[in-house]
């Protein structure tokens, strides 16, 4: 009796940890976004451009990409529920640091190591939990997994104006330290998972991907200062080395740092470039989005809540429609329309919010950025679902984490460039810099929708017409009472059609199949059985008129 309350104990801790890491992970990228604008007024901030505090932001998502594709083997050899108090423990280590040091380079590495935690725990979190429900619950399960960043989002955009209030930007990684060692110490109550025999993924290969990717974003931040010089053509060289030589090596590498099978497929390679299109999106205006709303409403925590607010519920709503629209109509069409509504907000903003006088929170930010947050949800399901559905069945774990992988580095290249438009503006006007970042997300969004059209269409359902049951054979008709004797009546076989001869290499039947008789036995059977009704009927007959005949000589002498 106390075996299944205990399994059902276990089943709900399981899903509170995994949900709870997911959740945890998005809450401290948008905890992050906040603290970027804090810092500007802190001790910490003091000589720093926009484009220098960003990297808050960029060293947390550069390790992320780059661990993210290897995480899930690695959980799978070392074991789902040790990977993620591993993950845990980083990322909670990372965020105590972050709230105690007071130098800039400390923070980047304590942000650093948040992103090598989040890499770990967030596949690890998800095997888990797939391994701790039956078939029967791991549809609903995967959906509570997949709405927690939407529920955690919109919980920390409305916190958000309140939690910098008093401690400043320190107060933004608090939640992240605080729940993640509640979380922690409920991940060692877990039951381990099974290890699966095999070797570790390439380090090297995974070193040289990280290498090439900090070099790149780092040429990009720095390019307004370098300008077109020798530095920037080094960096931006080293960087692009590096990423060919981690290609190369993974090409040849038995269990490779990039899984370079599932870009080899067309459709794939496509869905990859519009996943980091998405980061190239979403990012970006989630790290411009406070920093407008603190420029508009300085001292009103409770309108920046509400301002950020309709993003991440849209994000959510339209997460929950676009997984029925994707699966009934397939991704393109709904990739399109995501594109299509991401464009309308940003031109929008542009045209309407990016001007001079006082700012109109519900005629233009608070509609455009409730159509923003629509198309961001629509555009993450549906390329989710076309990488899933392009890499098929036996590579799905390989082509989602994939493009994952492929979307954090869209998003650690958004965040750099989003940080040089706003301080190196390339339009004119009242708010150039933040045109300047809109306009990028509208480029990025238009061409994501071009992109979209390329992929494959759904496939078409056939519909099987249901023929309807042949009419019922009208029954004979009674015998008169007058007949004798019954006489069978022939009915003629249906005309021969010859027998389609087997092929040679068509296999024998099973012998649990049923014996299968062949239709000219059936035919001839069918004949046969007319003969011998026609005998019958004519020796019956005969029978009959020779009794007739015997009676007729009778009945004449009693007669007379």
């Amino acid at each position: 009796m106390t075996a299944l309350p205990a399994r059902r104990g276990r089943t709900a801790l399981t899903l509170l940890v995994c949900m709870g890491a997911v959740a945890l992970s998005m809450a401290d990228s948008i905890g992050a976004t906040f603290a970027v604008p804090s810092m500007t007024k802190s001790a910490i901030g003091i000589g720093l451009e926009r484009t220098d505090l960003q990297w808050v932001i960029t060293a947390f998502a550069v390790p992320y990409a780059a661990l993210l594709p290897t995480a899930g083997r690695i959980a799978d050899l070392v074991g789902h529920r040790r990977l993620l108090v591993l993950g845990l423990g980083a990322f909670t280590a990372g965020a105590a640091i972050a709230i105690t040091v007071n130098s800039f380079p400390l923070l980047l590495a304590a942000r650093a190591v948040q992103g090598v935690g989040t890499a770990a725990m967030v596949p690890s979190s998800l095997a888990l939990m797939l391994a701790g429900f039956p078939d029967e619950r791991r549809a609903a399960a995967i959906g509570a997994w997949s709405a927690a960043p939407g529920l955690s989002g919109a919980l920390m955009h409305a916190a958000g104006g309140f939690l910098g209030e008093g401690l400043g930007w320190r107060a933004y990684f608090m939640p992240s330290a605080i729940v993640g060692a509640l979380l922690l110490c409920a991940a060692l109550a877990l039951p381990h998972t099974r290890r699966l025999a095999g070797r570790l993924p390439d380090p090297f290969g995974t070193a040289l991907l990280f290498g090439s990717l900090s070099m790149i974003v780092w040429a990009i931040v720095q390019s307004p200062t370098w300008g077109w010089s020798t530095q920037l053509a080094a960096a931006l060289g080293t960087g692009l080395v590096l990423l060919a030589v981690a290609v190369w090596r993974s090409s040849r590498h038995p269990v490779p740092a990039i899984e370079l099978a599932v870009w080899r497929i067309p459709m794939f390679a496509l869905a990859g470039l519009l996943s980091i299109l998405y980061g190239l999106i979403a990012f970006p205006m989630l790290v411009m989005a406070p920093m407008y709303l603190r420029d508009m409403w300085p001292d009103d925590p409770v309108l920046l809540g509400a301002g950020l607010a309709p993003i991440s519920l849209g994000v959510l709503v339209s997460g929950l429609i676009s997984g029925q629209l994707t699966k009934r109509h397939g991704p393109r069409p709904v990739i399109y329309t995501g594109a299509l509504l991401v464009t309308t907000a940003c031109v929008w903003l542009i045209t309407q919010g990016m001007q001079d006088g006082p700012p109109r929170l519900l005629e233009v930010w608070l509609p455009s950025s409730a159509v923003f947050g629509l198309g961001l949800g629509a555009l993450s399901t549906a390329i989710s679902a076309a990488a899933a559905l392009s890499g098929g069945p036996e590579r799905y774990a390989a082509a989602t984490g994939a493009s994952q992988s492929a979307r954090q580095v869209g998003a650690a290249l958004g965040v750099a460039l989003a940080a040089v438009l706003m301080d190196h503006p390339i339009v004119s006007g009242p708010m150039p810099g933040y045109s300047s970042a809109v306009l990028s997300c509208l480029a990025m969004a238009a061409l994501a929708g071009v992109l979209g059209l390329f992929l494959a269409p759904a496939p078409a359902k056939v519909k099987v017409k249901k023929t309807p049951p042949a009419p019922a054979a009208p029954a004979e008709p009674a015998e008169t009472a007058g007949r004798v004797v019954p006489v069978l009546v022939r009915r003629e076989p249906p005309p021969r059609r010859p027998a389609p001869e087997p092929a040679p290499s068509q296999p024998a039947p099973s012998p649990s199949s049923p014996p299968q008789v062949p239709v000219k036995s059936l035919i001839a059977l069918y004949e046969a059985a007319g003969r011998v009704a026609e005998a019958a009927d004519t020796v019956l007959s005969k029978h009959a008129m020779n009794e007739q005949a015997q009676q007729k000589p009778r009945h004449n002498a009693h007669t007379n």
